[in-house]
């Protein structure tokens, strides 16, 4: 699998679930979605498909087609889907209700607002609530990216394919969250959800909020944090390891 191909699997399984969670706390998303019975529909001719449902106010992500689609976004190839999500443009005649232009546009409202949330606010000063909001965005981001990256990136094979099979790993953060959770099936494909599972692998536990944001924008010095507990691993460390070094590379991706 090619690089634009890798990108492309990584908007779909990874970035756009990130706007149901956009649309659950943001006023501005709410108010564009406000009213909406409607299926978006994105993916790439021998691709994987994606839909967004999105229903009384809530949006709910389907890894394949399980309805009609309103408006589909389809592309001939990886690179044509990446540029969309890149904001280099797309290719009209290859938009399914493109004539639907409410939709189209709300569209480009909401991952527009979803990009505030996943870079447009760092480095700001920011209070508990939106503090909260940023990492439920970025976490979830982080830990969908590593399973895509963990099965699809033939250079990270040697991470992935020491992470035993069964094994899962908590990301949590003190003292409500928000927590995720990143797991290899007994089939060897990755999964990712939200919350904790009961009796993990490995655990990695964030003192606060503060602590987890910092390490999510590359300014925490890790070796001090974990001397000074506020980073804690629990568990099997090198599964840690191994999927740290599968997260380094989603930043070379996504940027």
């Amino acid at each position: 699998m090619d690089r634009q191909e890798i990108l492309a699997r990584l908007h779909l399984h990874a970035v756009l679930p990130v706007l149901a969670k956009v649309v659950e706390f943001d006023r501005e998303a709410r108010e564009i979605t406000q009213g909406w019975q409607a299926t978006l529909q994105f993916g790439y001719i021998t691709g994987p498909v994606v839909q967004l449902q999105f229903a009384d106010g809530n949006c709910r992500v389907f890894r394949q087609a399980v309805a009609k689609a309103d408006v589909a976004f389809w592309f001939p190839t990886p690179a044509m889907l990446n540029n969309l999500f890149l904001g280099q443009g797309f290719t009209l005649p290859l938009i399914y209700g493109f004539w639907n232009i409410k939709l189209v546009k709300g569209f480009m409202a909401l991952a527009k607002r979803m990009e505030h949330y996943l870079k447009g606010l760092d480095g700001k000063e920011l209070d508990a609530e939106t503090t909260r909001q940023v990492l439920t965005c970025k976490l979830a981001l982080a830990t969908w990216g590593t399973a895509v990256l963990a099965e699809c990136d033939p250079k990270l094979e040697a991470f992935s394919s020491h992470i035993p099979a069964g094994a899962t790993l908590n990301f949590v953060i003190k003292p409500d969250g928000p927590n995720f959770y990143l797991k290899k099936t007994n089939a060897g494909s990755f999964v990712a959800g939200d919350g904790s599972v009961s009796e993990p692998t490995a655990e990695l536990t964030f003192a606060s909020q503060a602590i987890a944001s910092q390490l999510l924008e590359g300014k925490l010095d890790t070796f001090a944090a974990l001397g000074s507990q506020e980073v804690v691993v629990r568990g099997l460390v090198p599964m840690v390891d191994d999927v740290s070094a599968i997260l380094a590379k989603l930043e070379k991706y996504l940027g």
